[in-house]
């Protein structure tokens, strides 16, 4: 009897440090696991709906964050436009990739939310259409300024090299899934977009047969900059909403480094871990999607 209530105390004392314990663990968030899929939204032989639909189910996300705005997605759901999957299947709709594939794995899990992460750019099929004839137009003009000899030396060498890389990347944007998201793959899209900002734009700037792309080049550049801060933010915001997640990030292969740098920042340990492509696919063993 007369040690009940030394073991009464030692017993209550054990209870309330279970207690903290167990509150400081449920105050403490614990980091998502995001995963980043780059990808060419057009798709091609190998990159297809169902190729895409695979990765989706492999990872099985509780989210995915993808390239559009609110005006497409609403309420964890991709907004439904009556007559869309017959217009896909006529070719006469051509929605991304990315967009189908993830419409049909919601219809297999309908608890994953889907959430938007991109700005909101009006008319974005025009601005797309443009921008693809633009820089189409200005890659013509840089090839024939360098072909008749008119960059100095430097320049010249600036251009052939970005060329040699940049026609690299778009061989690349014809393999599959998992040699598009390589891992060895960051720096040499980080070194395209370098390149963009400072040679190729200071060549567009100081030759008169490129003049007329001047103001346009400008205006992507700095447009490609407000636009990845504000995809970033995005992001942010759906990290610091969410803990213990598994949340797949479906983008553009050319917006994938800038949103890699971003998640690796020290002040976001606390609200993610990433995961690289490959290692969220080691089990079972990696298919060549």
């Amino acid at each position: 009897m007369a040690y009940k209530p030394c073991f009464n105390w030692i017993k209550l004392g054990a209870i309330v440090v279970w207690v903290v314990a167990a509150y400081s663990a449920s105050a403490e968030p614990s980091p998502n696991r995001v995963i980043i899929l780059g990808t060419k939204h057009n798709g091609n032989k190998l990159v297809t709906v169902g190729s895409m639909l695979q990765i989706i189910k492999r990872i099985n996300p509780d989210i995915i964050l993808l390239e559009f705005d609110s005006s497409v997605i609403k309420n964890c759901t991709i907004n439904k436009v009556w007559g869309a999957k017959t217009a896909e299947f006529l070719g006469v709709w051509n929605n991304p990739i990315e967009y189908r594939a993830t419409r049909k794995f919601k219809e297999i899990k309908d608890s994953v939310c889907i959430a938007p992460f991109d700005i909101y750019i009006p008319n974005r099929k025009s601005y797309i259409s443009y921008t693809q004839l633009m820089e189409k137009s200005h890659q013509e003009t840089l090839l024939r300024v360098y072909n008749e000899g008119l960059l100095n030396a430097g320049d010249a060498d600036d251009f052939n090299n970005y060329t040699n890389i940049n026609n690299a990347f778009l061989r690349l944007l014809d393999s599959s899934l998992l040699r598009m998201n390589s891992p060895n793959l960051t720096d040499t899209i980080e070194t395209i977009i370098y390149k963009e900002k400072h040679a190729i734009r200071r060549i567009t700037m100081n030759y008169p047969a490129l003049q007329p792309f001047s103001n346009w080049y400008n205006a992507q550049v700095d447009f490609w900059d407000e636009r990845s801060e504000a995809i970033n933010k995005k992001i942010l915001k759906e990290l610091n909403a969410n803990s213990n997640k598994t949340i797949l990030i479906i983008t553009g292969l050319l917006h994938k480094s800038d949103i890699e740098n971003f998640l690796k920042r020290k002040e976001l340990a606390s609200l993610c871990t990433l995961i690289p492509l490959q290692d969220a696919l080691t089990n079972p063993p990696i298919a060549d999607f």
